[in-house]
């Protein structure tokens, strides 16, 4: 299994995302068979909410970190990207793209660095409860190789069903007693997070 994976926010052109997913999720996947790597995931803006109507994300695997720095920036339909280079932690087990449909939840913590092994802890702690109560899965656990103590920055990726299990599993929204087993330690993860952000998105699926 490749360890090192990319994240790149990428624009396209008006509507493309909209009219021809597929082949702009073509673009990254060429770019990844041609280096070595592995796409893991594309997806495209909830129609401007979080991302931009004419952004999207995608997830690559790579072999290493030097070709995961190396590659160039996707070409063709895309605009414009920036990418980050991240770790695989406790999750995802392997490299396969995720295939379940729903809504995919990009978010991102900032952490102390002195904190990130507790707040891993936590997570990994909690999901299997989460997972058991509510429609979700939890796709991906990455640390960013940018960010330097006393810093550190994750980003987690979770698939839900839809919008309405987002909200339903949300720890300070009075969720159902079954899932206290993983509210408890997303609100004691809370206390050590200093900042965090969400992109909701739609997986782009070959057909």
């Amino acid at each position: 299994m490749f360890r090192t994976f990319e994240y790149c926010r990428f624009q396209t052109g008006p509507r493309v995302l909209m009219e021809n997913p597929p082949a702009v999720k073509s673009i990254f996947h060429q770019r990844a068979v041609d280096h070595g790597g592995k796409l893991f995931g594309c997806w495209r803006s909830v129609v401007g909410l979080g991302l931009a109507r004419d952004e999207g994300i995608a997830l690559t695997a790579w072999p290493d970190e030097d070709t995961a720095h190396a590659v160039a920036a996707p070409g063709g339909a895309v605009t414009g990207s920036e990418s980050c280079v991240l770790d695989a932690t406790v999750r995802p087990v392997n490299d396969d793209p995720p295939i379940y449909k729903g809504v995919y939840v990009f978010r991102w913590f900032d952490v102390a660095a002195a904190d990130w092994q507790n707040f891993c802890d936590l997570s990994d702690a909690a999901w299997p409860n989460m997972e058991s109560v509510f429609d979700v899965n939890i796709c991906g656990f990455w640390r960013a190789q940018d960010i330097a103590a006393p810093h550190s920055k994750t980003l987690l990726l979770t698939r839900y069903a839809d919008l309405s299990v987002w909200e339903a599993s949300r720890y300070w929204n009075n969720p159902v007693a079954e899932a206290d087993q993983s509210m408890s330690r997303f609100r004691e993860r809370a206390e050590i997070v200093s900042a965090t952000i969400a992109y909701p998105a739609l997986p782009i699926f070959d057909s």
